[in-house]
């Protein structure tokens, strides 16, 4: 699907971010970590896989079983984004949903889009034995592999604008990464909600919070500049 060297930069762009969400999964399914969304973790850790399996084409065609998965994963994903952005809980800013929700949106779309995107050039007739002897070195009519569709121009803009909502999400977490978080804030930098309305006492150290919140945030950052890759990449 791409060149071995971009194939290898997303893998290794994916796999820090899918094991940083596996490890941020495991803390807040055992209670070690109330800071985060085990959704959105969830999300991102199997937007790592897929990206994965997309850089090296294993998966992507949306007939095959596989890309069926993925745009039905992603949808639900993103229709969860979705709600949480209409009525957003306690502790949860607009701004990140709204990331979430571009980010499993531009996930269904690399499934939905890839015959249109990344066509295949279509086959060149193959002549018979006897056909070939017959003629010998004289060229053959249609021998020569007819050039692949281009990708309509429609296609390449609504790629060229996930690519940059995507990047916009890139500058919005860079921005997280030397604001200050201070006690009793989220991942995101938002403050966690008690369920009377009140704002809750943080547990944890201010240091603690601060340098969670800027490993997250460091986190998105190599995930939304390698999926802004991937999806110029395709094009």
């Amino acid at each position: 699907m791409f060149p071995s060297t971009l194939s290898w930069t997303f893998t290794v762009v994916f796999t820090l971010t899918g094991v940083y969400s596996l490890v941020r999964l495991t803390e807040l399914a055992s209670g070690m970590d109330r800071t985060g969304s085990r959704l959105t973790e969830l999300s991102h850790l199997l937007m790592a896989l897929a990206m994965i399996a997309m850089a090296w084409g294993w998966t992507g065609e949306p007939a095959a079983a596989t890309g069926v998965l993925q745009i039905l994963v992603f949808g639900l994903f993103g229709i969860w984004a979705l709600a949480r952005l209409t009525v957003p809980e306690g502790g949860h800013s607009r701004a990140t949903e709204g990331y979430h929700l571009v980010a499993n949106a531009a996930m269904v779309w690399m499934v939905a889009a890839m015959p249109l995107i990344m066509p295949s050039a279509p086959s060149a007739p193959v002549a018979t034995h006897h056909e070939m002897a017959g003629m010998g070195a004289m060229p053959m009519p249609g021998s020569e592999a007819a050039p692949a569709a281009s990708t309509p121009t429609w296609v390449v803009a609504v790629t060229v604008a996930f690519a940059v909502l995507v990047l916009a999400g890139a500058a919005l977490w860079a921005s997280r990464i030397v604001r200050p978080v201070g006690p009793g804030c989220c991942a995101d930098g938002t403050p966690e909600i008690a369920s009377g309305g009140s704002v809750a006492v943080a547990v944890a150290p201010a240091r603690t919070r601060s340098t969670s919140g800027r490993l997250d945030a460091c986190c998105h950052v190599l995930m939304s500049v390698g999926m802004a890759g991937t999806l110029l990449a395709m094009l």
